[in-house]
């Protein structure tokens, strides 16, 4: 029941995501002041634009925040998104669902979309897309003990959850 309003912040993000599908950027950053929707597009309606529109329903996406309950909720407003009667008129034919959890939502084409944590268990899974959104609580963001022990995760794990380290996109 929000109205949407656009910007330029909304445009410059959803531009950049686009370089993402179109493998023109493979790492990408995106500081944004809060409420500008950062959550909302690069981990509930960017996947969803490429699995519908883009017909990459195969893609694979691992999310990481914080707290594995942000990646979550994120899966299922993305679940919500992709099941919606709108969606599915337009790309049921490309997005069918297998699995609807809110850890992790799969289709028939093998792709699926996984939420887990800074140092959670993701063991085996590597996805197409990993993506980090809020990596440090604001309550910790000033222990430098959580800010060193996020960016060795970052270093040494969030690496190795890519399936081609040379096309996939993080």
């Amino acid at each position: 029941e929000t109205p949407f309003v656009s910007g330029w912040v909304l445009e410059a993000v959803a531009e950049h995501l686009e370089a993402v599908t179109f493998g023109e950027i493979q790492n990408l950053l995106v500081n944004v002041f809060p409420g500008a929707m950062k959550s909302l597009l690069t981990n509930v309606f960017f996947p969803a634009w490429e699995w519908g529109p883009m017909k990459l329903s195969h893609l694979r996406y691992v999310t990481f925040s914080y707290s594995s309950t942000l990646t979550e909720r994120d899966n299922l407003k993305f679940r919500d998104l992709v099941k919606s009667p709108e969606f599915q008129n337009m790309y049921g034919s490309e997005v069918v669902l297998r699995q609807e959890g809110s850890t992790k939502v799969s289709n028939a084409k093998q792709g699926w979309k996984l939420a887990s944590s800074v140092g959670g268990t993701t063991t085996g899974q590597r996805g197409n897309r990993a993506i980090c959104d809020d990596l440090n609580s604001v309550r910790e963001s000033e222990s430098q003990t959580v800010i060193d022990e996020t960016n060795r995760w970052f270093r040494e794990s969030l690496s190795s959850r890519l399936n081609n380290i040379k096309m996939d996109a993080k």
